[in-house]
């Protein structure tokens, strides 16, 4: 059993693992991502992002570029959409962004793939579409059992 690294700025904390796998979530500020096991922050990191807007926001920030960057160096690195693709290649439509306001919105979905690509080759940051948040955490409960089961003894 581990325990869960929740960043202090996550406003919607996912509950990770069930009380067989996980003894505490514990919220601490993390320097870089959303979510680490205790005693292994420097190898694991996974940054969650909850929708298409979020995404298109952030990778407009020289600060989401650097948080990127940091990610570089860990062993495991994620960053969970909890969102699908489909949801990106009509964007702005399906967002919180009123209609109105559609034809103003500049970051495409284009646009956001074409990064999406860099995070993935020129950071070896897997991507993954979960598809929704009870995915997105089940998917992220998965990765953090493993790197835990592999790393434990060291």
């Amino acid at each position: 059993m581990f325990n869960v690294v929740v960043d202090t700025r996550e406003q919607q904390p996912w509950h990770i693992g069930t009380s067989k796998e996980v003894d505490e979530v514990i919220s601490r500020k993390l320097d870089t991502g959303d979510y680490a096991i205790e005693g292994m922050e420097h190898l694991l990191c996974i940054e969650r992002k909850m929708s298409v807007s979020e995404l298109a926001t952030n990778i407009s920030e020289k600060r989401f570029w650097k948080e990127m960057e940091r990610m570089k160096e860990y062993k495991w690195k994620y960053l969970i959409l909890e969102f699908d693709i489909d949801d990106i290649t009509i964007f702005p439509v399906g967002s919180t962004i009123p209609a109105h306001k559609h034809s103003k919105v500049r970051v495409r979905g284009p646009y956001i793939m074409k990064r999406l690509a860099e995070i993935q080759v020129d950071y070896n940051i897997s991507v993954l579409f979960a598809g929704d948040v009870d995915n997105a955490r089940w998917s992220a409960s998965n990765i953090m059992k493993r790197v835990y089961e592999q790393n434990k003894e060291q």
